[in-house]
């Protein structure tokens, strides 16, 4: 855990990392759910791990109040 300074709590606070997989671009039927594995598996054979920080959202949620906030930063969340 890092501490950072929290909005809410005013002051430094330890907050913990979540990593939550965004939403799929494609549907819910099994057609689309067998584009969204062969794109996966297409771009992750050719991209190596850096194809799978796109399909992630970073979080840091504060321990004492319980906020979350999203924090992509960086080129590889983009």
């Amino acid at each position: 855990m890092a501490k950072q300074f929290c909005e809410t709590c005013g002051k430094q606070t330890e907050h913990r990392e979540w990593i939550q997989q965004k939403p799929s671009k494609y549907g819910a039927s099994r057609k689309e759910k067998l584009k969204a594995f062969l794109d996966g598996f297409f771009s992750g054979w050719g991209g190596g791990g850096a194809a799978a920080i796109d399909l992630v959202d970073r979080y840091v949620i504060c321990q004492a109040c319980g906020r979350k906030t999203l924090q992509n930063y960086g080129d590889q969340f983009q």
